[in-house]
This record gives structure tokens, sequence and C-alpha cells, in this order.
């Protein structure tokens, strides 16, 4: 079985995740590691490593189908939110092919990818999201009436990575904000991620203070809801989780499962939920394989080898779902060698073919 992990960047470990589930099912097999970027970390670990465009990119789903067609790709993964959505367009020709897609399909994605529609989305299954205000002059309204109150949180409605994310104390903060987050999404690949105008694309919403949480679910290729993790985020950096202490309270459990099962989606998604000591509020959604995971796996649980299961048609069993309560996880720095060798381009070896 040979595996595709695209936007590779720098998990290391979601390779190594992949490679011992393989060799612990006995299955033969290749994991394929693809990424942008040909100093890319991860580009160093797989068994075979391409570098391919940017999902932005016209050419990109184009290196996708060589590298599953040549290398007869069984199971595709992504690591990064800002390609999913061109995979969820392309899922039903990738399945075509033989390659099963662990990714959402392209409505769930939509929808998902909206942080601004959170509270409509998810207010059916009974799960909380702020309430979203998409211009200055709503706020300034709703600031009348005392509907919110500074401090307030300015940010990309299809944002990724916290680019564009301002906190505001006051109205002139608040102007500020919204102009930083308008350029932002101008200087990053988030402007070809919409059909929103830059202006169009931002959200203003109340700072939700307390306890954060890293909720993830998975479901099995036809939208079942399989299980979840829980983790409370101790400290960040750079937008991503640096420490945690695995959890399984009640709540957040049934958020998830609730979730999972209403969303119906394929494969796994990230949440960020708040508590403010009274309800918990769903602030981030992300449709693909976050880098938290790495936490969970070191609680014990082992979604590579469910997917392996899933992929190959084998029972998937219940320990690889489960993770330990109240395990506290750093992560670390490991730094690798570059070495070119080991990496293919798909771009030049398109190049070098057609010149023959």
């Amino acid at each position: 079985m040979n595996i595709l992990l695209t936007s590779g960047a720098r998990r290391i470990d979601f390779v190594g995740f992949f490679k011992k589930a393989l060799k612990d099912a006995d299955i033969k097999g290749k994991i394929i590691v693809a990424d942008p970027e040909e100093n890319a970390p991860s580009l160093q670990a797989g068994d075979e490593n391409y570098v391919i465009p940017h999902q932005t990119d016209s050419k990109y789903m184009e290196a996708i189908f060589d590298i599953c067609k040549k290398h007869h790709v069984q199971c595709l993964v992504p690591l990064n939110d800002w390609e999913v959505p061109k995979l969820s367009a392309h899922k039903k020709e990738l399945e075509a092919i033989g390659v099963s897609v662990f990714t959402p399909d392209k409505n769930i994605v939509h929808n998902v990818r909206d942080k601004g529609k959170y509270k409509e989305l998810l207010k059916p299954f009974d799960v909380k999201a702020p309430q979203s205000y998409f211009d200055i002059k709503e706020v300034e309204e709703a600031l009348e009436k005392n509907e919110i109150s500074f401090p307030l949180i300015v940010k990309p409605r299809n944002g990724s990575a916290s680019i564009g994310i301002e906190i505001a104390h006051s109205l002139e903060d608040l102007k500020f904000a919204y102009q930083f987050a308008v350029n932002k999404i101008k200087e990053t690949p988030l402007d070809n991620a919409t059909y929103k105008k830059p202006e169009d694309n931002i959200i203003i919403q109340d700072v939700i203070e307390g306890e954060k949480y890293s909720v993830d679910m998975f479901n099995d290729l036809d939208g079942r809801f399989l299980g979840s993790f829980i983790r409370k985020q101790i400290e960040m950096r750079g937008g991503d989780v640096d420490r945690c202490i695995t959890e399984n309270p009640p709540e957040l459990l049934d958020i998830a499962q609730r979730m999972g099962e209403n969303l119906g989606h394929a494969g796994y998604i990230n949440t960020d939920v708040y508590y403010d000591g009274t309800d918990y509020y769903v602030i981030d959604i992300n449709p693909r394989f976050g880098g938290g995971y790495a936490f969970t796996h070191m609680a014990g649980a082992d979604i590579p080898a469910t997917i392996i299961a899933l992929t190959a048609g084998e029972k998937v069993q219940k320990d690889w779902l489960t993770q330990d309560s109240d395990i506290e996880l750093a992560r670390h720095d490991v730094v690798v060698q570059v070495d070119k060798e080991k990496v293919s381009n798909t771009l030049k070896t398109k190049e070098k073919a057609s010149s023959i």
C-alpha cells in the first residue's frame, strides 16, 4: 500500500507514524511525501519525496495525479487546510483511479472553512459558536445596543495559522485591526482560497476568555463517527499548540460526537473550543489531519493505523481510537540534514520528459 502525505512541511513525526503503522500491519508499501518547498524537513523522511506546485498553482492537481498514477497510490492524507478545498473538489476523480481520499467532501469543506457561518452551521447540533459581525458598521450598531463589548477579535473568515488575527480594545483599534486583516489576506494564499473580496472576508467577534481545548474527531470514509480526542492547550507558538494535557471530559466528548455525526465528514477534523466558565464555543474548524494529533499519538492513539485499516478494508481496533488521559506533552525541535538528492521535483521531471 502506497500512501501520499501532502504538505508534509515540518511533520517528520507524521511520516514516522505512517511508516510504523504499515510495518505493524505487515503491509508492504511506501510513504510518499509531497510539499511545495524543496527544503521542507519532511521531504527527507519519506520513501519517495516530491516538490510539487503550491496549491494555488494551476498545475497542483496535475502533480498530485501524476504521483498517484506513477506510484499506484491507494491512500491520500492532506496535512494542510489550504490544499483541502482543491483536493476535495477532485475527490471523485482520485477515487476513480483507486485512491482513498481522507478529506471531507467539498460542500462540507466549504461550510467549515467559513468561520462566519459557524453559528448557523452548528446550532442544529446544539453546539455553540460566537456571534459574528462582518463590517465595522455592524459592530458600531451592536455596541450602541450593548449586544457586544470590547475586547473584540478581528480575523479572516477563511483564516489559517493565526494569519491576520488582531485584538481590538477600542473603536480606533478595531478600524486598524480590520485594515490589517484585509492587507494580510491580500499578501497570503487566503486571497486565492475564496471568491470573496478581502474586505468581505473579515469577521469580528467577542473574545471568549477562558480555557482553550483542541477537540479532534475522526470519521471513516463514509462519514461515520469513529472517535474523538481532547487536549487542553497550555502554551502556543506561532499558531500551533506547543504544550498540552490530554483530557477526556464528557461534555467535550459529547460535543465532538455530535459534530462528527452531524457533519458526516470523511477523515480527520481538528477544532479549537473555548470554555468561558459557562459554555463551550467552537472557534475554529480545520478539515485536515492537524499537527496537534502528534500529542494524541504519544498518548496511545493510532490514527495512521486506522487509516491504513480502512483503506485495506480491515477491522479497526478500538484502542487505536483512544488516548490516555492526564498526559502532559510538549513539542521539541529536531534538526535534519537537507539532502536534495532525496527529493524529486515534479515540474522539472515533466519539463525533462517533454524535452526528450
